[in-house]
C-alpha cells in the first residue's frame, strides 16, 4: 500500500511502517494492560499473570511480541526474568506517531 503522503519520502514511508508495528502490537487489550501495569515498575510473569488473569504462555507471548519491536527491556534477577517499559523507544514511537498524525 503507498501513501501519497510518503510515496517520494522513504523516512516517512519507514515511519508510517514503524507506527503500523507499533499500532499492530498495542493493539490487543491484554498488552494494552501489561503496559498499564508496567508504567509502575518492573516485573516478572508471574507478578503479571495473576493482575492480567492470563496464562503465563500467553503472557510469555505478549511480552515477547512488545520486545520484538523495542517496547520492553528485561533484566535478569536470579531465576526471574524482570520486564520495564523501555521509555527511550516509546519517546520515539511517540514522536513518529505525532509527525505522520499532524
Amino acid at each position: 500500500m503507498e501513501f501519497k503522503c510518503c510515496a517520494k519520502n522513504s523516512k516517512k514511508e519507514h515511519d508510517v511502517k514503524k507506527t503500523y508495528d507499533f499500532l499492530r502490537v498495542i493493539s490487543d487489550a491484554n498488552r494494552l494492560k501489561i503496559l498499564c501495569l508496567l508504567q509502575k515498575g518492573a516485573r516478572c510473569v508471574c507478578e503479571i499473570v495473576p493482575m492480567v488473569e492470563i496464562s503465563d504462555k500467553l503472557a510469555s507471548h505478549h511480552l515477547k511480541k512488545m520486545k520484538s519491536i523495542g517496547l520492553l527491556a528485561e533484566k535478569r534477577e536470579g531465576n526471574f526474568i524482570r520486564y520495564s517499559l523501555n521509555r527511550k523507544v516509546i519517546k520515539e514511537y511517540k514522536k513518529i506517531f505525532n509527525q505522520i498524525i499532524k
